[in-house]
């Protein structure tokens, strides 16, 4: 039997996905199980291989899946693209678990539904339970992508607040060129891991950079849109996590003003255990 990690990742919506399967496959190999990352994409393959996870294999589509398989394979699916026509026969032939994109998410057949924002179902990389000093830094992580310039849209927002800029792995050289114009320092995409975790502060509009900095024991402020989702929202609440609404700069300082508690928050997965029960 083996275990299968499906990652859908694009320029739209960045690598959140390979980084919850990162980790996935990282605990099945401490298991000792046959595991293999797959992904639809060539960057994401790259990107796992930079966490820790080699040999990703890309498929083309979720239609493509039962290509990799064999029957009785374990399947946790983590993309929001829409469930092929032959998903049924999927749910018969492998066991089948999926990543739920929004809060009221339930079962179309028999396969399981994972709730990401439920505390003993957070896919994060164990790394960042180990913890490492903290360098006084602001950092600012708006995502792998961003399609929409955003953070050009934002320049005022980020005026006198000294932060640096961890870039994107879908970031474009011309991109960074403009950013350069907002920004005095500006971080490669492949420091991602050590910065999120040796930051004292972090600021991102990325849902899983922002778990991840608060488990490695910063300040994360969470910049929100008008389509967080409440079960996200009460996931925050939970871990102490900080969200403004559309760049307002006056109440990041707020935050930002406020002591540095480092909180070490050990994850407790027991979804693990149900996907990885033989």
């Amino acid at each position: 039997m083996n275990y299968y990690y499906y990652a859908h990742t694009s320029h739209k919506e960045g690598l959140e996905s390979v980084r919850r399967g990162v980790a996935c496959m990282k605990e099945a190999k401490q298991r000792g199980l046959e595991h293999k990352l797959l992904v639809n994409d060539f960057r994401a393959a790259l990107v796992a291989k930079e966490l820790g996870i080699d040999g990703a294999v890309t498929v083309e589509t979720i239609r493509d899946l039962d290509l990799v398989l064999e029957r009785g394979d374990m399947l946790l699916i983590d993309s929001n693209e829409e469930l092929p026509f032959k998903f049924e026969r999927f749910c018969s032939e492998f066991k089948v678990f999926r990543m739920a994109q929004k809060c009221d998410e339930k079962p179309v057949f028999n396969e399981q539904i994972i709730y990401p924002w439920l505390e003993n179902s957070i896919f994060a990389d164990s790394i960042y339970n180990k913890y490492l000093p903290k360098t006084q830094r602001i950092l600012f992580f708006g995502g792998d992508s961003d399609a929409s310039k955003s953070i050009l849209k934002h320049e005022n927002f980020f005026d006198g607040l000294n932060m640096e800029l961890l870039l994107g792995h879908y970031f474009f050289v011309d991109y960074e060129k403009e950013l350069a114009t907002i920004f005095d320092v500006m971080h490669e995409s492949e420091e991602y891991t050590d910065l999120i975790r040796s930051s004292s502060h972090v600021i991102t509009t990325s849902v899983q950079c922002a778990l991840e900095a608060k488990i490695s024991g910063a300040n994360v402020v969470f910049i929100s849109d008008s389509h967080i989702e409440k079960c996200i929202k009460n996931l925050f609440k939970t871990y102490n996590i900080n969200i403004v609404d559309d760049f307002n700069q006056n109440i990041i300082c707020k935050f930002l003003s406020e002591d540095t508690k480092t909180e070490v928050i050990k994850l407790i997965n027991v979804t693990y255990d149900t996907f990885f029960n033989k």
